[in-house]
C-alpha cells in the first residue's frame, strides 16, 4: 500500500511543473509571485487568500485551495506557461 502512495506523490513541487521558453528559475518564481503564490516551487498561498475562497457549503479549506491553484494556474498559463507532466530537464528542477 505505501509503495503505491509513493507512487502517486509528485517527484518535484507543482510549480517546478511550468515551463516555458527563454524562462530561468528566477523568473518563474518572479511570476509565480506575481500570480499570487509564495516564492516557492511548492505553490503556497495564505490562509487569508484560502479562507476568501471559501465557499459555505465546502467542509473543509481543500476545494477552497484547489480554487485558488486554479486562478494561480491560470494566470501562469497566460503569462505562456505549460504544464508539464512528468517533469524533465526543461522544468530546471532542482
Amino acid at each position: 500500500m505505501l509503495e503505491c502512495i509513493g507512487q502517486l506523490a509528485p517527484s518535484q513541487p507543482s510549480g517546478a511543473h511550468f515551463i516555458k521558453d527563454g524562462m530561468t528559475k528566477e523568473s518563474r518564481l518572479d511570476d509565480t509571485v506575481a500570480c499570487g503564490s509564495g516564492r516557492t516551487e511548492y505553490v503556497l498561498f495564505s490562509d487569508l487568500e484560502i479562507q476568501a475562497a471559501k465557499q459555505p457549503d465546502d467542509p473543509n479549506d481543500i476545494r477552497a485551495e484547489g480554487r485558488v491553484y486554479k486562478v494561480w494556474a491560470s494566470c501562469m498559463r497566460g503569462k505562456g506557461y505549460v504544464y508539464l507532466e512528468p517533469c524533465d530537464a526543461r522544468c530546471l528542477y532542482p
